[in-house]
């Protein structure tokens, strides 16, 4: 069983580096329904775009480093295929938080994670199939025991949603 589940992973980060399954028409775009405020981010990246529930689009308020006084255990790490931030899980509460980008082919793209103090799940996309949506949810207790072990991968959009402890964060990110 840990073979199979290894050779799933690595497969479907195959597919996601090489670009595979890319959607063939834009579909149409729905809104994400309203949640609680997400936690500020200090340290941004530029692009692409999210917007929280309720808000207009952004910049991208994705930390991209791991402070000293920030209180969150674990972290989202968003890979459009490269690193590209951390989304903290909450202490208390939840909240949504969708990314909004457009795909090479010229396709506007979305898709809307939902986080929670133990863990997230991918909410809504406009991608084909939705299978992302269908991965379930990551915790912090199950994540080295689901098929795709911390991750909810959205191969069409080529975008893949990371639960990472703090420590796991700094080894990505650095100090």
């Amino acid at each position: 069983m840990k073979k199979t589940s290894i050779l799933v992973v690595l497969l479907a980060a195959a597919l996601l580096l090489t670009g595979c399954g890319q959607p063939a028409a834009k579909e149409a775009a729905t809104e994400a329904p309203a949640a609680t405020e997400a936690p500020a981010a200090e340290e941004t990246a530029e692009t692409p775009e999210t917007e929280e529930s309720g808000a207009a689009e952004s910049p991208q308020p994705f930390r991209v480093q791991v402070r000293d006084d920030d209180p969150s255990v674990a972290y989202v790490l968003i890979r459009m295929p490269d690193p590209v931030g951390l989304l903290p899980l909450p202490a208390e509460g939840e909240y949504t938080r969708t990314i909004r980008w457009t795909l090479p082919d010229g396709t506007e793209a979305y898709n809307t994670l939902h986080l929670t103090p133990t863990g997230f799940w991918m909410e809504d996309s406009n991608c084909a199939g939705h299978d992302c949506i269908m991965e379930g949810e990551v915790t912090l207790e199950n994540r080295e025991t689901r098929v795709l072990w911390n991750m909810v991968i959205c191969l069409p959009h080529q975008l893949a949603a990371e639960l990472v402890t703090r420590e796991e964060a700094l080894q990505v990110f650095g100090r």
